[in-house]
């Protein structure tokens, strides 16, 4: 017989995991925000005047050996720089996923075969997709972001300091973003794995848990207590995370 004590620690341990990878990826963030600021500070350095980039400027050859215009040429940076950033962020993601699994799998001395690629790939959520799908969309949102920003700065004549101000506003959106992923991805992996857990020892009930503090929300609320046979399990509706960010877990019906 489990005791909501020890789903407590287990939650915990999963959350220590997600913070300890989410502030490694914030690092990765962090990193390319640097790097767009020093090729920003450059960039007005060689063709600013007064502060300032044209948009007409901007489009010069850079010069007679590369015939690659000076915006064109800060665009493929920027752009370069965003895929790398998800080249390094995929792998530390899935990484967290895996540990938070196998947190489950050794919670509930389970089984593991099949229960961690299956729940990689698993598609949840009205959008319908899965942590990788919603990783990639994140980071091509955020690089068109930045590239609009960009080219609406040299067209408006935006001096240096406007520019790498707009550029902290969007990282900082780009940090919380993040940031929700993650803790919402990590309570998801944790929930198809328990569903995969449960059905494989025979679970047939489980009842649904929330924080109870002044954090929880009124949805989380209404739904602590309630008992639901494993077939209405469905993550974001009977089963964490019922929102972003949501701190709820599932405790099996031992019969």
């Amino acid at each position: 017989m489990y005791t909501e004590a020890q789903f407590e620690q287990l939650e915990q341990e999963e959350r220590e995991i997600t913070d300890e990878a989410i502030l490694f990826m914030l690092l990765l963030l962090s990193n390319v925000k640097s790097d767009l600021e020093k090729e920003l500070r450059d960039f007005y350095s060689k063709y600013g005047k007064d502060g300032v980039v044209t948009y007409t400027e901007a489009r010069k050859w850079i010069s007679g050996n590369d015939h690659r215009r000076r915006l064109t040429t800060l665009l493929v940076y920027i752009q370069t720089n965003f895929e790398e950033l998800q080249e390094k962020l995929t792998p530390a993601f899935c990484e967290m996923l895996v540990n938070v699994i196998g947190k489950e799998v050794e919670f509930f001395k389970a089984d593991p075969t099949d229960i961690v690629n299956e729940s990689l790939d698993e598609k949840w959520g009205a959008d319908d997709e899965n942590w990788q799908d919603r990783l990639i969309n994140d980071i091509a949102l955020w690089c068109a972001y930045i590239l609009m920003d960009i080219k609406q700065a040299l067209l408006k004549g935006k001096t240096l300091e406007e520019v790498l101000a707009k550029l902290d506003k969007r990282f900082s959106t780009m940090e919380y973003v993040l940031t929700t992923l993650g803790l919402s991805e990590s309570t998801a992996i944790g929930s198809m794995a328990r569903r995969m857990i449960f059905k494989q020892l025979g679970i047939s009930k489980y009842q649904f848990y929330t924080k109870a503090d002044e954090r929880t929300c009124e949805v989380c609320g209404s739904m602590h207590g309630l008992i639901f046979p494993m077939s209405a399990y469905e993550i974001g509706v009977t089963a964490s995370p019922l929102h972003p960010r949501c701190r709820c877990w599932e405790v099996p019906i031992m019969d």
